[in-house]
């Protein structure tokens, strides 16, 4: 049996995939689920989907995405030290710094914990 809150979340990402088939569909699955403990699956319930941009740092070994992450955080995670701190001090004028990042537009779908 599914929460309503399930089934909204489920016509949610419906409605979104229908509206736009060229944008891919991404999982961001939360922490809390995937702790190790030897098992090949964890149990998820969705989550909210939304359409937003993200992109994958090899160097902060994570993933960002463009409307929660802080400007200042993903860019000093991101980019060298030498790179960061030649960048202007306010936010707005990082802002061309931070658009300029690889992000990929698409269908994000959070995995929430189950319950």
């Amino acid at each position: 049996m599914i929460t309503e809150k399930e089934r909204e979340n489920r016509a949610e990402l419906f409605r979104l995939m229908q509206e736009n088939p060229e944008l891919p569909v991404v999982p961001m699955v939360d922490g809390e689920i995937v702790g190790y403990d030897g098992a090949l699956y964890w149990l998820g319930a969705w989550g909210r989907a939304e359409i937003d941009e993200y992109f994958v740092s090899e160097k902060a070994e994570r993933v960002f995405i463009k409307s929660i992450d802080d400007v200042f955080d993903v860019l000093e995670r991101h980019l060298s030290d030498d790179e960061f701190d030649a960048l202007p001090e306010s936010e707005d004028e990082c802002r061309t710094y931070y658009d300029a990042l690889p992000w990929v537009k698409a269908i994000i779908v959070y995995i929430n914990l189950p319950g």
